[in-house]
C-alpha cells in the first residue's frame, strides 16, 4: 500500500500555528493529520482512506473518536477561522491599498449522498431548485450547507460553513435525545443572520459593505436587518416581487420602450461579459428602505430578465453588477469542498460528529486560499495548482525520507516494510 505522507507539512503547521483556538497536542495533531490527508487523498475521503495516507499514523478508529468524543468544540475551531480570515483580507488589502469595500456572500449547496444512506443525522431527502424544472422537480438525499465568503480587494475567503437540517429533521433526532443535548431548528434566514452577527465586530469602521445573496435569500426580514447595520444589500429577486405596489415583470413590460444601458463586467474567469440593463427605483413591499431594482439581459431579445436589487442608490449599474458577479466565489468553494476536499465523503453519524468534520474541511480549505492568494502566478493560476503543489511537496518529502533510509540501513526490504506499511 503507497502511503504519501512521512511529515505534516510545515506551511499547514504555520497556518494552524495562526489560529487563535486552544487545542491539545493530541487534538491538535489529529486535525493537522485530518487536513493534511484531506489535501493529499485522491480518493473517496472515509477516515480509513485517510489513515492510509500516513507512513506512520493511528489506528482510523482514532480519527472517528476525534470527531465523535473528543471534547473540542466546532464553534471554537469556526470563530478562531473566522477572525483569521477576516484579519488576514483587511490586512492584505490595507497593504496593496485597495478600495475599502467589503463583499459579503451567502448562499447554500446540498452534498449528495447515496439515495440508501439512512443513519447519518444531517442526511435527509431536500428539494433541488438547481435542477429542478416547472413540471418535474427533482429531491437528492443529501445534507444542507450554508457557506459565506467574503471578498476584500482582489482576495477571496470562505469565513464560514455551517449544517443546515430540516425542521422535521431536528424533530426526528431530539425525540431520541436526552433534553440537554436536544438541536436547536435554525432556518437559513436564522443561520444567515448569526453568519452576519458574528462578522459584524469583526470588520473595520469606516468600510462600505455589501452583502449579496440570490433570490431565495431575499426576504424582508434579511434586506431589514443588513440595512439596520447599515450595510448596503445586492440581491436577486423573484418576478412576483412588488416594487412600489406593482409586480417587477410588470415594470419590466412598462420599460420595454426605454434604451438600455449596456454594462461590460468581467466574470469569474476573467472575460468580459456585456448586460443590456433598465432600471427603476423604489421601495419593495414591506421594506422600509430605497431600492434600485435592474432589469438585466444578456440579449435584447431575451425574453426573461434578471431581477437584481441594490440598496446603495448611490453605486452605477456597472459597480452593482460587478459585485453581484463576484458571489460565483461561492459555487467555487463549493466545486473545491465537493470534489476536491471530500466535503461529502464523511461516514460518522452523529450530527456533532459531522460538524467537527466540516470544520476541519473548512481549515484545510482556508490553507489553500491564502497560500493561492500569497503564491499567485501565472504558473499558479487556480486553487487546484495549489492543491497540487501541496501534493508535490509531499511526494518529495516522502521519497527524500526513502532514500535517506535506505542509505543509512542498507536494507530495501526494510525500506519498503516502513514506506509502503506491509505486514511482517
Amino acid at each position: 500500500m503507497l502511503t504519501r505522507i512521512l511529515h505534516h507539512s510545515e506551511k499547514l503547521c504555520t497556518f494552524l500555528n495562526q489560529l487563535d483556538v486552544e487545542l491539545s497536542q493530541p487534538q491538535r495533531r489529529h486535525i493537522l493529520n485530518m487536513a493534511d490527508a484531506l489535501l493529499v487523498c485522491e480518493d473517496k475521503k472515509t477516515l480509513a482512506a485517510l489513515q492510509r495516507q500516513f507512513v506512520e499514523a493511528p489506528d482510523a478508529s482514532n480519527m472517528a473518536d476525534f470527531l465523535r468524543i473528543s471534547p473540542w468544540r466546532a464553534n471554537d475551531m469556526r470563530a478562531a477561522l473566522r477572525a483569521h480570515q477576516v484579519t488576514w483580507l483587511i490586512a492584505e488589502a490595507e497593504r496593496i491599498a485597495a478600495p475599502k469595500v467589503i463583499y459579503i456572500n451567502i448562499d447554500d449547496s446540498l452534498g449528495e449522498k447515496d439515495k440508501d444512506t439512512r443513519h447519518l443525522e444531517p442526511v435527509a431527502w431536500f428539494f433541488d431548485h438547481s435542477e429542478s424544472t416547472r413540471t418535474k422537480p427533482r429531491y437528492k438525499n443529501a445534507f444542507c450547507y450554508v457557506a459565506c465568503t467574503m471578498r476584500v480587494g482582489p482576495n477571496v475567503a470562505t469565513v464560514d460553513l455551517q449544517l443546515y437540517l430540516r425542521e422535521k429533521t431536528v424533530r426526528r433526532l431530539n425525540r431520541k435525545r436526552p433534553k440537554e443535548r436536544r438541536l436547536p431548528f435554525r432556518s437559513k434566514y436564522r443561520i444567515a443572520r448569526q453568519m452576519l452577527v458574528e462578522l459584524a465586530p469583526l470588520l473595520p469602521k469606516g468600510w462600505k459593505v455589501y452583502v449579496q445573496f440570490d433570490s431565495w435569500y431575499a426576504s424582508r426580514r434579511l434586506i431589514k436587518f443588513v440595512c439596520r447595520l447599515r450595510w448596503h444589500v445586492t440581491c436577486g429577486l423573484k418576478c412576483n416581487r412588488r416594487l412600489n405596489g406593482k409586480r417587477i415583470d410588470a415594470h419590466a413590460q412598462a420599460l420595454r420602450h426605454r434604451w438600455y444601458t449596456r454594462v461590460s463586467v468581467t466574470t469569474a474567469d476573467g472575460d468580459k461579459r456585456t448586460y443590456y440593463v433598465r432600471r427603476q427605483d423604489g421601495r419593495l413591499a414591506q421594506v422600509p428602505y430605497d431600492v434600485r431594482v435592474y432589469f438585466s439581459k444578456r440579449h435584447p431579445r431575451e425574453k426573461s430578465p434578471a431581477y437584481i436589487a441594490c440598496t446603495d442608490l448611490a453605486c452605477s449599474a456597472k459597480q452593482a453588477l460587478q459585485g453581484y458577479t463576484w458571489r460565483w466565489s461561492c459555487e467555487t468553494v463549493n466545486f473545491y469542498l465537493k470534489t476536491q476536499l471530500g466535503l461529502q465523503d464523511f461516514r460518522v453519524q452523529s450530527y456533532e460528529a459531522v460538524d467537527k468534520y466540516i470544520v476541519a474541511v473548512h481549515l484545510a480549505w482556508a490553507y489553500v486560499e491564502q497560500r493561492f492568494a500569497q503564491e499567485r502566478s501565472a504558473q499558479v493560476r487556480t486553487y487546484g495548482d495549489i492543491i497540487r503543489q501541496h501534493r508535490d511537496e509531499h511526494a518529495i518529502d516522502w521519497l527524500k525520507g526513502a532514500i535517506e533510509m535506505a542509505v543509512e540501513t542498507g536494507d530495501p526490504e526494510l525500506v519498503l516494510q516502513r514506506f509502503l506499511r506491509l505486514e511482517t
